[in-house]
């Protein structure tokens, strides 16, 4: 969590000193991090709850640090280079629920909070997200592989002392699974993630600047399932960022 309170300082100077040169150009890689990071992770299993059924726990979502946001930039000072130059991956841990509510449907949630400040009166400021989505199971035949799609909506929520604004994301997913009774499931998916950002600069002048992109992602992994009612996972994506969650919790179907 350093490396992130690094990279939420880092663009609160940056923004203010190239707001009108290169401000979009080095917002994107950010966005397109935290579009990564509310997008990936989302399933393990093309499977459906059924009414009633659900699983809780514990995901790491473990983006990859790419070559944008490591060199070129100038920094406050005239310092070249990025946020995070001296970093390779950027790992941040998710609370993530789901529960079955019968017709092949069921609902997802997730969320963070972590302390990045404080206000005047020494009270904590938090970096929070929160996510929900529904899955729809469209083949869920024993037999065959399963296949379902997910639509989610995320919110980063960041304190009003940083110059950039809450973030948004909204992402579409396509899940085909197969299990090996009492062993593993193996999954894959591809998704859509379309992240918003609005930056508010305070200096020199107050304005406001509106960023969207879009991001493709693949995604395979695989679930063990030899523990009875416990699930341990693990799944690589790619795309615009790469990277690797893992995840453990107990699992009721």
């Amino acid at each position: 969590m350093p490396k992130l309170m690094r990279l939420s300082a880092y663009y609160v100077e940056y923004a203010g000193k190239t707001a009108e040169d290169n401000l979009g150009e080095n917002v994107e890689p950010l966005l397109s991090l935290f579009g990564y990071y509310t997008g990936s992770g989302l399933f393990n299993t093309a499977e459906t709850h059924s009414i009633l059924g659900f699983d809780v726990g514990i995901k790491a979502a473990i983006a990859m640090v790419g070559d944008n946001l490591k060199t070129d930039w100038e920094g406050v000072g005239g310092v070249k280079g990025g946020p995070l130059g001296e970093y390779s991956t950027l790992p941040l841990p998710l609370i993530h629920a789901g529960i079955g509510l019968g017709s092949n449907i069921e609902i997802i949630g997730r969320a963070f909070s972590y302390p990045i400040a404080e206000t005047a009166e020494g009270e904590s400021e938090n970096i929070t997200l929160i996510g929900a989505g529904i899955k729809y199971g469209v083949v869920q035949n024993m037999l065959l592989p399963r296949v379902s799609v997910i639509a989610s909506f995320h919110k980063l929520l960041i304190p009003d002392k940083f110059e950039f604004a809450n973030v948004q994301t909204i992402s579409l997913d396509l899940i085909v699974s197969k299990g090996i009774p009492f062993v593993a499931t193996f999954y894959g998916g591809v998704g859509i993630d379309r992240a918003s950002m609005t930056v508010d600069l305070k200096k020199p002048i107050s304005e406001s600047f509106d960023y969207t992109q879009s991001m493709f992602r693949g995604v395979v992994g695989v679930k063990f399932d030899f523990i009875p009612f416990v699930f341990i996972n693990a799944d690589y994506n790619f795309g615009v960022n790469q990277g690797v969650n893992v995840g453990l919790g107990l699992n009721l179907r």
